[in-house]
């Protein structure tokens, strides 16, 4: 939690419009808010379903992903922003897996922290839209 609390205390005063939160209570909300639209996700990405069937989030999203993910193959990421479109942003952070926060941490916050104070999607990168790797 060492890392949480100073990532939510370099934001302190940055971010009026966010509640950062920890414990049981962030616990019980991931697990419970909006299962079923992310069950039908992962569901989609799993068994190669049409991602045009599900709604597009309009807001600016973030994704980050682990470039050797063994829980979610790196294509599907691809998938994701390819079906989220300019709203998102994919971040591939190299040499990790599924558990980014536990293997890359530092990482995680920067981008984390970057996004949350300007949330509008990066400029177009190479060919891949909105998406670069991080070493």
């Amino acid at each position: 939690w060492r890392g949480g609390l100073e990532f939510g205390i370099s934001l302190s005063g940055k971010l009026d419009h966010l509640i950062l939160s920890a414990g049981l209570y962030l616990s019980k909300v991931m697990c419970t808010t909006y299962i079923q639209e992310r069950t039908e996700l992962i569901e989609a990405l799993h068994k190669d379903r049409k991602l045009s069937d599900l709604p597009k989030i309009t807001q600016p999203t973030l994704i980050i992903w682990g470039e050797h993910d063994q829980i979610f193959p790196l294509e599907l990421a691809h998938r994701l922003k390819r079906h989220l479109g300019e709203n998102a942003e994919l971040v591939i952070i190299k040499k990790a897996g599924h558990a980014i926060n536990m293997e890359k941490p530092k990482k995680l916050y920067k981008h984390l922290k970057s996004f949350l104070i300007n949330p509008l999607p990066l400029p177009r990168h190479e060919n891949n839209g909105n998406s670069h790797k991080e070493d």
